[in-house]
């Protein structure tokens, strides 16, 4: 007998399965003139022989420091899940002057990081590795400083302030993000995790979703 959380996870999986219909499929020829960007929540698409549901769409649109002004820079965040292991599975898209695509790997918290001397490190040193360019390192892997910026997060009606803070390794394989929520808030929270880059081409649509 299943116990109740795989239970829970094969039912949510064959819920997914069901609301596909022949009709929602696309057609094989336009399989590759369509990429992740034309999938919405709702639809399917293949990576890596497997197989994802689209459950949440949600957008990072960059803006000025204090979130006074919107700059039209967006990234797109799908919330999915994979239907051969029941996970959670997070992609992002982002489209500058090509379109480039990241998967979610693993979740941290800072306990797990530290500056290059081997010190811990905490959200008051943000701002001044990110004015240095310095390095984070992570499980014995150092992440450069790559950006920093503020965004205003929408999923639906609702919208957070979300200050972003990027790195990457040395051969530019991996990604480490941290997110500082409610920003300026004095209440902030945040999400830390590494991502890696996903060629675009390698993911398939099988439906779009809804519009």
């Amino acid at each position: 007998m299943l116990d109740a959380a795989v239970e829970k996870s094969f039912q949510e999986r064959f819920n997914a399965i069901r609301t596909l219909k022949t009709g929602d499929l696309v057609p094989k020829p336009q399989q590759s003139s369509l990429t992740v960007k034309d999938v919405r929540p709702g639809g399917f698409f293949t990576y890596l022989d497997r197989t994802y549901y689209v459950k949440e769409m949600a957008e990072y649109e960059e803006c000025s420091d204090d979130f006074s002004k919107r700059k039209g820079f967006t990234v797109t965040e799908l919330t999915c899940l994979c239907l051969e292991s029941g996970d959670t599975v997070g992609f992002e898209w982002e489209h500058d002057d090509e379109l480039e695509v990241t998967q979610t790997l693993e979740r941290f918290r800072f306990r797990d990081l530290t500056d290059d001397a081997g010190e811990a490190i905490d959200e008051d040193d943000l701002d001044q590795i990110a004015d240095d360019s310095d390095v984070i390192v992570l499980k014995g892997e150092k992440y450069w400083y790559e950006d920093d910026w503020a965004s205003i997060y929408q999923k639906g009606s609702k919208e957070e302030k979300v200050y972003m803070y990027e790195f990457e390794n040395d051969s530019h394989t991996r990604f480490l993000t941290i997110e500082e929520w409610d920003s300026g808030s004095g209440k902030e929270s945040y999400q830390i995790y590494t991502s890696h880059p996903v060629e675009p081409m390698s993911i398939t649509l099988i439906s779009k979703g809804g519009s």
